[in-house]
Protein backbone atom coordinates (compact mmCIF):
# COMPACT_ATOMS: atom_id res chain seq x y z
CA UNK A 1 0.00 0.00 0.00
CA UNK A 2 1.04 3.51 -0.42
CA UNK A 3 2.27 5.49 2.80
CA UNK A 4 -0.84 8.54 2.89
CA UNK A 5 1.69 11.17 1.94
CA UNK A 6 2.10 9.58 -1.62
CA UNK A 7 -1.33 9.42 -1.61
CA UNK A 8 -1.41 12.91 -0.61
CA UNK A 9 0.33 13.45 -3.72
CA UNK A 10 -0.65 11.19 -6.21
CA UNK A 11 -3.93 13.08 -5.48
CA UNK A 12 -2.86 16.15 -6.12
CA UNK A 13 -0.99 15.45 -9.44
CA UNK A 14 -4.15 13.88 -10.88
CA UNK A 15 -6.09 17.29 -9.70
CA UNK A 16 -3.27 19.29 -10.91
CA UNK A 17 -4.27 17.41 -14.59
CA UNK A 18 -8.01 17.61 -14.37
CA UNK A 19 -7.39 21.29 -13.38
CA UNK A 20 -7.17 21.46 -16.99
CA UNK A 21 -10.48 20.12 -17.42
CA UNK A 22 -12.28 23.18 -16.21
CA UNK A 23 -15.78 22.76 -17.79
CA UNK A 24 -17.23 26.13 -19.40
CA UNK A 25 -21.03 26.45 -19.08
CA UNK A 26 -22.22 24.27 -21.83
CA UNK A 27 -25.01 27.25 -23.48
CA UNK A 28 -21.31 29.14 -24.24
CA UNK A 29 -20.10 26.55 -25.88
CA UNK A 30 -18.15 27.58 -29.16
CA UNK A 31 -16.50 25.72 -32.15
CA UNK A 32 -12.93 24.78 -31.87
CA UNK A 33 -10.48 27.04 -33.79
CA UNK A 34 -8.70 25.20 -36.23
CA UNK A 35 -5.11 25.90 -36.70
CA UNK A 36 -4.86 25.71 -40.32
CA UNK A 37 -7.05 27.16 -43.53
CA UNK A 38 -9.87 24.81 -44.64
CA UNK A 39 -8.28 23.96 -47.64
CA UNK A 40 -9.45 20.52 -50.25
CA UNK A 41 -5.50 19.82 -49.58
CA UNK A 42 -6.10 19.34 -45.75
CA UNK A 43 -9.21 17.68 -45.71
CA UNK A 44 -7.75 15.16 -48.20
CA UNK A 45 -5.02 14.50 -45.62
CA UNK A 46 -8.04 13.11 -43.00
CA UNK A 47 -9.71 11.31 -45.40
CA UNK A 48 -6.52 9.59 -45.46
CA UNK A 49 -7.00 8.09 -42.39
CA UNK A 50 -10.12 6.63 -39.98
CA UNK A 51 -10.33 5.73 -36.39
CA UNK A 52 -12.78 2.96 -34.63
CA UNK A 53 -13.38 3.23 -30.81
CA UNK A 54 -13.02 0.26 -28.80
CA UNK A 55 -14.22 -0.34 -25.50
CA UNK A 56 -13.23 0.30 -21.84
CA UNK A 57 -9.92 -1.57 -20.69
CA UNK A 58 -11.28 -1.11 -17.23
CA UNK A 59 -8.41 1.14 -15.73
CA UNK A 60 -9.23 5.18 -14.60
CA UNK A 61 -6.69 7.58 -15.13
CA UNK A 62 -5.76 10.10 -17.41
CA UNK A 63 -2.38 10.72 -19.69
CA UNK A 64 -1.67 7.03 -20.61
CA UNK A 65 1.76 5.83 -22.52
CA UNK A 66 1.92 2.45 -24.65
CA UNK A 67 4.77 1.33 -25.90
CA UNK A 68 5.64 -2.06 -27.23
CA UNK A 69 8.05 -4.49 -25.83
CA UNK A 70 11.78 -5.62 -27.67
CA UNK A 71 10.74 -9.28 -26.74
CA UNK A 72 6.94 -8.77 -27.58
CA UNK A 73 4.14 -7.51 -25.75
CA UNK A 74 2.99 -3.64 -24.55
CA UNK A 75 3.74 -1.89 -21.24
CA UNK A 76 0.76 0.58 -19.97
CA UNK A 77 1.91 3.82 -18.12
CA UNK A 78 -0.67 5.66 -15.88
CA UNK A 79 -1.61 8.18 -14.24
CA UNK A 80 -4.02 7.67 -11.68
CA UNK A 81 -5.26 7.50 -7.75
CA UNK A 82 -4.34 3.62 -8.38
CA UNK A 83 -1.79 1.98 -6.06
CA UNK A 84 -0.79 0.73 -10.04
CA UNK A 85 1.42 2.79 -12.13
CA UNK A 86 2.25 0.45 -14.76
CA UNK A 87 0.60 -3.15 -16.50
CA UNK A 88 1.09 -5.34 -18.86
CA UNK A 89 -0.61 -7.05 -21.89
CA UNK A 90 0.04 -9.38 -24.61
CA UNK A 91 -2.11 -8.05 -27.14
CA UNK A 92 -2.90 -3.98 -25.92
CA UNK A 93 -6.65 -4.76 -25.12
CA UNK A 94 -6.49 -6.65 -22.13
CA UNK A 95 -3.73 -5.60 -19.29
CA UNK A 96 -2.79 -6.78 -15.68
CA UNK A 97 -0.52 -5.12 -13.06
CA UNK A 98 2.87 -5.29 -13.86
CA UNK A 99 4.64 -4.81 -9.96
CA UNK A 100 7.83 -5.55 -12.10
CA UNK A 101 8.54 -2.05 -13.30
CA UNK A 102 8.83 0.12 -10.45
CA UNK A 103 8.99 4.68 -11.11
CA UNK A 104 9.06 7.50 -9.41
CA UNK A 105 6.21 9.24 -8.72
CA UNK A 106 4.32 12.00 -11.04
CA UNK A 107 2.67 12.10 -13.95
CA UNK A 108 2.14 12.26 -17.25
CA UNK A 109 4.94 9.25 -18.54
CA UNK A 110 6.32 9.24 -21.52
CA UNK A 111 9.61 6.62 -22.70
CA UNK A 112 12.00 6.75 -25.48
CA UNK A 113 14.47 3.75 -26.08
CA UNK A 114 17.84 5.28 -27.21
CA UNK A 115 20.00 3.45 -29.56
CA UNK A 116 22.35 1.51 -27.12
CA UNK A 117 19.33 -0.15 -25.11
CA UNK A 118 18.72 2.56 -22.33
CA UNK A 119 14.95 3.43 -21.60
CA UNK A 120 14.61 6.78 -20.58
CA UNK A 121 11.76 7.32 -18.96
CA UNK A 122 9.93 11.32 -19.09
CA UNK A 123 7.22 12.21 -16.20
CA UNK A 124 6.13 15.92 -14.74
CA UNK A 125 6.63 15.98 -11.03
CA UNK A 126 5.61 19.41 -8.89
CA UNK A 127 8.84 21.29 -8.02
CA UNK A 128 8.94 21.51 -4.44
CA UNK A 129 7.47 17.52 -4.06
CA UNK A 130 8.56 14.46 -2.06
CA UNK A 131 11.23 12.79 -4.23
CA UNK A 132 11.24 9.79 -3.32
CA UNK A 133 7.67 7.70 -3.24
CA UNK A 134 6.60 7.23 0.17
CA UNK A 135 8.47 10.31 1.42
CA UNK A 136 7.54 12.83 4.04
CA UNK A 137 6.27 16.14 2.49
CA UNK A 138 3.04 18.28 2.45
CA UNK A 139 0.45 17.79 -0.04
CA UNK A 140 0.94 20.43 -3.45
CA UNK A 141 -1.44 22.80 -4.30
CA UNK A 142 -2.33 22.39 -7.73
CA UNK A 143 -3.45 26.06 -8.44
CA UNK A 144 -0.01 27.06 -6.82
CA UNK A 145 2.60 24.88 -7.74
CA UNK A 146 4.98 24.92 -10.74
CA UNK A 147 5.67 21.84 -12.28
CA UNK A 148 8.60 20.13 -14.41
CA UNK A 149 9.34 17.39 -16.87
CA UNK A 150 11.92 15.06 -15.07
CA UNK A 151 14.12 12.25 -16.95
CA UNK A 152 15.14 8.64 -15.80
CA UNK A 153 17.28 6.44 -17.04
CA UNK A 154 17.01 2.20 -16.63
CA UNK A 155 19.23 -0.52 -18.33
CA UNK A 156 16.41 -3.20 -18.30
CA UNK A 157 12.98 -1.24 -17.99
CA UNK A 158 12.41 -2.65 -14.58
CA UNK A 159 13.91 0.17 -12.09
CA UNK A 160 13.42 3.94 -12.53
CA UNK A 161 15.44 5.94 -9.84
CA UNK A 162 14.23 9.62 -8.82
CA UNK A 163 14.82 11.72 -12.27
CA UNK A 164 16.63 15.04 -12.69
CA UNK A 165 15.56 17.77 -14.46
CA UNK A 166 15.54 18.22 -18.02
CA UNK A 167 15.16 21.75 -18.02
CA UNK A 168 11.87 22.01 -18.79
CA UNK A 169 9.70 23.63 -16.27
CA UNK A 170 6.95 25.95 -15.04
CA UNK A 171 7.54 29.80 -15.59
CA UNK A 172 4.26 30.58 -13.68
CA UNK A 173 1.81 28.35 -12.07
CA UNK A 174 -0.64 27.67 -14.54
CA UNK A 175 -2.37 24.06 -14.81
CA UNK A 176 -2.43 24.49 -18.58
CA UNK A 177 0.88 22.96 -18.27
CA UNK A 178 2.63 19.85 -19.22
CA UNK A 179 1.21 16.46 -21.00
CA UNK A 180 4.89 16.07 -22.57
CA UNK A 181 5.09 14.10 -24.99
CA UNK A 182 8.79 12.91 -25.98
CA UNK A 183 10.14 10.92 -29.55
CA UNK A 184 13.14 10.87 -31.41
CA UNK A 185 13.62 13.54 -34.66
CA UNK A 186 14.84 12.11 -38.44
CA UNK A 187 18.31 13.52 -37.42
CA UNK A 188 18.47 11.46 -34.27
CA UNK A 189 17.57 14.47 -32.23
CA UNK A 190 15.65 14.10 -28.92
CA UNK A 191 12.54 16.04 -28.60
CA UNK A 192 9.83 17.01 -26.27
CA UNK A 193 6.18 18.70 -27.10
CA UNK A 194 4.20 19.70 -24.46
CA UNK A 195 1.16 22.11 -23.53
CA UNK A 196 1.90 25.54 -22.34
CA UNK A 197 0.18 29.04 -22.17
CA UNK A 198 1.58 32.10 -24.70
CA UNK A 199 1.46 35.64 -24.15
CA UNK A 200 -1.62 37.21 -26.76
CA UNK A 201 -3.04 33.80 -27.10
CA UNK A 202 -6.43 33.22 -25.51
CA UNK A 203 -6.16 29.26 -25.74
CA UNK A 204 -3.38 26.71 -24.93
CA UNK A 205 -0.08 26.35 -27.13
CA UNK A 206 1.91 23.14 -28.39
CA UNK A 207 5.47 23.87 -27.29
CA UNK A 208 9.08 22.02 -28.55
CA UNK A 209 12.43 21.78 -27.07
CA UNK A 210 15.48 19.45 -28.40
CA UNK A 211 18.11 17.35 -26.73
CA UNK A 212 21.61 15.59 -27.87
CA UNK A 213 21.63 13.30 -25.11
CA UNK A 214 17.55 13.24 -24.12
CA UNK A 215 18.78 14.36 -20.28
CA UNK A 216 18.97 18.07 -20.80
CA UNK A 217 16.45 19.89 -23.35
CA UNK A 218 16.72 23.66 -24.74
CA UNK A 219 13.77 24.73 -25.35
CA UNK A 220 12.61 26.43 -29.05
CA UNK A 221 11.84 29.76 -29.04
CA UNK A 222 8.63 29.86 -30.40
CA UNK A 223 5.13 27.63 -30.82
CA UNK A 224 4.60 25.28 -33.29
CA UNK A 225 0.46 25.03 -32.59
CA UNK A 226 -2.18 27.10 -31.18
CA UNK A 227 -5.61 27.55 -31.02
CA UNK A 228 -6.13 25.14 -27.90
CA UNK A 229 -4.90 21.62 -29.06
CA UNK A 230 -3.68 19.55 -26.28
CA UNK A 231 -2.42 16.19 -25.33
CA UNK A 232 0.59 15.43 -28.03
CA UNK A 233 1.44 12.18 -29.42
CA UNK A 234 3.85 11.35 -32.10
CA UNK A 235 3.06 8.68 -33.70
CA UNK A 236 5.55 9.03 -36.38
CA UNK A 237 8.77 11.47 -37.23
CA UNK A 238 10.24 10.78 -40.53
CA UNK A 239 12.20 12.59 -42.95
CA UNK A 240 9.40 14.75 -44.76
CA UNK A 241 6.93 12.91 -42.62
CA UNK A 242 5.19 13.56 -39.61
CA UNK A 243 1.98 12.36 -37.93
CA UNK A 244 0.54 13.35 -34.60
CA UNK A 245 -2.82 12.77 -32.65
CA UNK A 246 -4.09 15.83 -30.61
CA UNK A 247 -7.08 16.50 -27.66
CA UNK A 248 -8.63 19.52 -28.03
CA UNK A 249 -9.04 22.41 -25.03
CA UNK A 250 -10.84 21.48 -21.93
CA UNK A 251 -11.82 24.94 -22.23
CA UNK A 252 -14.26 24.02 -24.84
CA UNK A 253 -16.08 21.09 -24.30
CA UNK A 254 -16.36 17.99 -25.58
CA UNK A 255 -12.94 17.25 -25.92
CA UNK A 256 -12.70 15.33 -29.53
CA UNK A 257 -9.58 14.17 -31.22
CA UNK A 258 -7.83 15.04 -34.19
CA UNK A 259 -4.97 14.32 -36.61
CA UNK A 260 -1.98 16.31 -37.30
CA UNK A 261 0.51 15.90 -40.38
CA UNK A 262 3.66 17.77 -40.78
CA UNK A 263 6.81 18.00 -44.05
CA UNK A 264 9.32 19.12 -40.72
CA UNK A 265 7.78 18.76 -36.96
CA UNK A 266 7.49 22.82 -37.17
CA UNK A 267 4.63 23.64 -39.71
CA UNK A 268 1.59 21.57 -39.21
CA UNK A 269 -2.09 20.58 -40.62
CA UNK A 270 -5.30 19.87 -38.94
CA UNK A 271 -7.88 18.81 -40.68
CA UNK A 272 -11.37 20.17 -39.63
CA UNK A 273 -13.14 17.24 -39.06
CA UNK A 274 -12.00 15.13 -35.88
CA UNK A 275 -11.18 11.57 -35.60
CA UNK A 276 -13.37 11.26 -32.72
CA UNK A 277 -15.77 13.11 -31.19
CA UNK A 278 -19.54 12.89 -29.18
CA UNK A 279 -21.77 15.59 -27.94
CA UNK A 280 -21.90 13.89 -24.41
CA UNK A 281 -18.13 12.65 -23.73
CA UNK A 282 -14.85 13.93 -23.71
CA UNK A 283 -11.79 12.11 -25.15
CA UNK A 284 -8.45 13.54 -24.59
CA UNK A 285 -4.50 11.86 -23.78
CA UNK A 286 -4.19 9.69 -27.10
CA UNK A 287 -1.44 7.26 -26.72
CA UNK A 288 -0.36 4.73 -29.25
CA UNK A 289 1.65 1.81 -31.00
CA UNK A 290 1.91 0.53 -34.41
CA UNK A 291 0.99 -2.95 -34.58
CA UNK A 292 1.24 -4.04 -38.46
CA UNK A 293 2.27 -1.67 -41.32
CA UNK A 294 -0.38 2.22 -41.04
CA UNK A 295 -2.33 -0.11 -38.13
CA UNK A 296 -1.96 1.87 -34.83
CA UNK A 297 -3.33 0.40 -31.66
CA UNK A 298 -4.43 2.83 -29.52
CA UNK A 299 -5.29 3.96 -25.81
CA UNK A 300 -6.96 7.11 -24.78
CA UNK A 301 -8.83 8.86 -21.75
CA UNK A 302 -12.35 9.08 -21.64
CA UNK A 303 -15.48 10.63 -19.57
CA UNK A 304 -18.85 11.55 -19.82
CA UNK A 305 -19.12 15.33 -20.37
CA UNK A 306 -21.38 15.69 -17.22
CA UNK A 307 -18.88 14.31 -15.09
CA UNK A 308 -15.50 16.64 -16.30
CA UNK A 309 -14.64 17.88 -13.39
CA UNK A 310 -15.16 15.00 -10.70
CA UNK A 311 -14.53 12.11 -12.91
CA UNK A 312 -13.64 9.06 -12.96
CA UNK A 313 -11.76 9.44 -16.02
CA UNK A 314 -11.60 5.81 -17.76
CA UNK A 315 -9.26 4.51 -20.82
CA UNK A 316 -10.72 3.26 -23.77
CA UNK A 317 -9.17 1.34 -26.54
CA UNK A 318 -9.10 2.55 -30.28
CA UNK A 319 -7.54 1.52 -33.60
CA UNK A 320 -6.49 4.01 -35.89
CA UNK A 321 -5.79 3.22 -39.60
CA UNK A 322 -3.66 5.01 -42.67
CA UNK A 323 -5.32 4.40 -45.65
CA UNK A 324 -2.71 4.16 -48.45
Amino acid sequence: MLKASSIALSASLFLALLGGCQATDPGLEAPIPVATEDSPQVEAVANAFTFELGSSIGIEGVSPELIALPEGGYLLFVTGLGEDRVYRSDDAITFAPEPSVQVPMGSDYSLLQKPDGTWLLYYVMMEGAPGEPGEPGEPMDPATAKKAVMVSASQDLRTFAQGSSTGISQQTADRAWGVPDTYIGPDGTYRMMWVDKAVGQNWEVLRTASSSDGLSFTADEDFVISDGYVDPFMMRAEEGDWLLLLSTTPGRLPQKIFVATSPDGITWDIPKSPLLEASDRNYLDPTAVETSEGVWQVILSTVPLADALSGPYEYVSGVFTETP
